[in-house]
C-alpha cells in the first residue's frame, strides 16, 4: 500500500535531490518484449534526464522500438532495527529513503550543441574538478567524439518522489527512533536525524 505521507510534490525538492545523485535505473521494453532495467549514469538539465553510451546495443535497439521509459533515481540512507520502537515486534524494521521516478519518452540527441550541453552537465557532476577541455561542439578536437557516441534524453511527463523519514510515527515513537540513531552513530545516522526532523517535524 502506498503511504501518501511519504509522497513529496515540491518539484524542487526532486530536482534537487536528482542533482545530489550520480545513478539511477532505466526501465524500458526489450525487443524481446519482456521488461529491461538498466544502471546508467545520467544528469538532470534543463527538466530533462540526459544519459549517454555507445549507439549499438540492447538499450539502443529497446527504446528504437518503443520509446516510453521510467527512469528511478534512489537512496538508502539508514535501516531503523524493529527493538527502536518495539522490544518484541520485527514489523517495526524498516529502511528510511529518497527516491524519485520519472515517467516519459526516450529521444536520441542528434544536435552537436545539445550532446555538448549534455555530455558538460554530466562531467560536471562526475568529474566537479574539471581537468578537461571545456566540451565545445564547434571544437576540433571533440568534433568527431560527439558525432560518435550516443546521447539520449528523457523527456519527463510525470516525476514522483518518495521519501521516507519516520513521518508516520507519533511523537513518542519518533524520538525513540531519533534516539536509538543518535546512540547507534553509523556513518549515515546523523544525516538521517536531520531529514527526520525537517521531514516529519513534532506535531
Amino acid at each position: 500500500m502506498r503511504r501518501k505521507e511519504f509522497e513529496i510534490e515540491d518539484r524542487e525538492m526532486c530536482e534537487a535531490f536528482l542533482n545530489e545523485r550520480d545513478d539511477g535505473v532505466l526501465t524500458f521494453r526489450g525487443v524481446d518484449g519482456w521488461p529491461k532495467a538498466v544502471p546508467l549514469n545520467y544528469a538532470y538539465a534543463s527538466g530533462a534526464v540526459y544519459f549517454h553510451g555507445s549507439k549499438k546495443g540492447e538499450k539502443m535497439s529497446g527504446i528504437a522500438e518503443d520509446d516510453r521509459a521510467e527512469f528511478v533515481v534512489y537512496e538508502a540512507h539508514a535501516f531503523i532495527p524493529s527493538y527502536y520502537s518495539d522490544p518484541l515486534m520485527a514489523c517495526p524494521a524498516t529502511l528510511y529513503f529518497r527516491s524519485v521516478r520519472m515517467r516519459g519518452r526516450v529521444n536520441q540527441v542528434d544536435d552537436p550543441a545539445e550532446k555538448a550541453v549534455a555530455l558538460s552537465a554530466l562531467m560536471a557532476k562526475l568529474q566537479p574538478e574539471g581537468g578537461h577541455l571545456p566540451i565545445d561542439a564547434g571544437h576540433p578536437k571533440y568534433a568527431s567524439q560527439l558525432k560518435g557516441v550516443a546521447v539520449l534524453r528523457l523527456d519527463i511527463e510525470d516525476m514522483a518522489g518518495k521519501f521516507k523519514f519516520g513521518q508516520n510515527l507519533s511523537d513518542k515513537k519518533r524520538s525513540e527512533v531519533i534516539a536509538g540513531l543518535e546512540s547507534r552513530g553509523r556513518p549515515g545516522d546523523p544525516g538521517t536525524v536531520e531529514y527526520m526532523k525537517s521531514h516529519a517535524p513534532q506535531k
